[in-house]
């Protein structure tokens, strides 16, 4: 499967200046293998490093038993200080993570499970990604459980520390047959990395619960078509916002050729949804937007039609 490393910048705003798209061809590549053999029962392994510009990758892996059908695994990017890298939407500029996992053996499925990213203002640009570390849960299913499987990861994705360069990384981690292995034992520090990133990946609602938490009304005072989104069910304490109002965010997901400004709004638990950008042929109402809901204790994603009826309840 051939994967592609794309710039992704918004149309008609103003875009970091990036080298990714002149360098694409010049990734930099570090192969990293596991010098541990298959991952017994119960326990935590980590292939070794692949170091490239400002960041290193690897992969961790807990085999925690056959009950739960699959291998709970990760991809870890550690950052220079002052280097951030992209969420899989990331913003006004930037490029998302690539993940290729075709050379793996024995693999019949891996899952990418992303953590909520943070809002990184860049020379006036805002994006959508992490600093320091960042661990994208993996969920790895074999073809056959009981047979050993080898999770190879070939991944491309952006560093930015002023300018933004390509990297690529290669890592293989191998992995124990899942039946037959007894569930348990202590995990080390990859189990406990493993839950904190898990821990930060957003749950996903369903209609009826997002109807429950999350109130969005169209607010016409606006010039450009806006909403308003209201958190009902409120887990958010003021004292948490107070120590960190990167704590709570929101996050808009489009087709491609639209684009959705988010931002707190005047008043306490709400955001403003703002469509900046359409296709010039599309005079329609918008299209369904995935939202991310970022807050101290549970993060949320959600599908909202901004145009429907079902999440519109009054003009403001």
């Amino acid at each position: 499967m051939q994967m592609s490393f794309q710039l992704f910048h918004s149309p008609g705003k103003c875009a970091i200046a990036l080298s990714i798209a002149a360098l694409a061809p010049l990734f930099f590549s570090i192969q990293s293998r596991s010098d541990s053999g298959p991952l017994p029962s119960g326990s935590s392994s980590a292939s070794a490093w692949s170091s490239g510009h400002k960041s290193a990758v690897r992969l961790i892996a807990v085999n925690q038993g056959p009950a739960q059908g699959f291998y709970r695994a990760g991809a870890e990017i550690r950052l220079d200080p002052g280097a951030i890298t992209y969420w899989r939407t990331p913003g006004e500029a930037g490029a998302p993570p690539v993940f290729d996992f075709e050379g793996s053996e024995n693999v019949a499925d891996v899952a990418v499970l992303y953590p909520v990213p943070t809002r990184i203002d860049e020379s006036g640009t805002e994006v959508y990604g992490y600093r320091q570390e960042v661990i994208f849960p993996l969920h790895v299913t074999p073809k056959d459980g009981a047979r050993p499987a080898l999770l190879a990861l070939t991944l491309k994705f952006a560093v930015c520390e002023r300018i933004c360069l390509p990297a690529q990384a290669e890592a293989n981690l191998p992995l124990a047959p899942l039946k037959g292995v007894v569930t348990g034992g202590a995990g080390g520090g990859q189990e406990a990395a493993l839950a904190m990133a898990e821990a930060t990946v957003p749950a996903r609602l369903t209609a009826m619960e997002r109807d429950a938490k999350i109130a969005i009304a169209r607010d016409r005072g606006q010039q450009a078509p806006t909403w308003r989104l209201t958190i009902q069910n409120r887990e958010t304490k003021p004292a948490e916002e107070a120590q960190d109002p990167l704590m709570q965010d929101l996050f808009a997901e489009a087709p491609e050729g639209w684009f959705f400004e988010t931002r707190k709004a005047d008043r306490p638990n709400e955001f403003l949804i703002v469509e900046s950008e359409r296709p010039k042929a599309d005079a329609g109402p918008p299209p369904p937007v995935v939202l991310t809901l970022k807050q101290p204790g549970r993060s949320y994603e959600f599908t909202a039609e901004l145009g429907g009826a079902s999440l519109v309840s009054k003009d403001r």
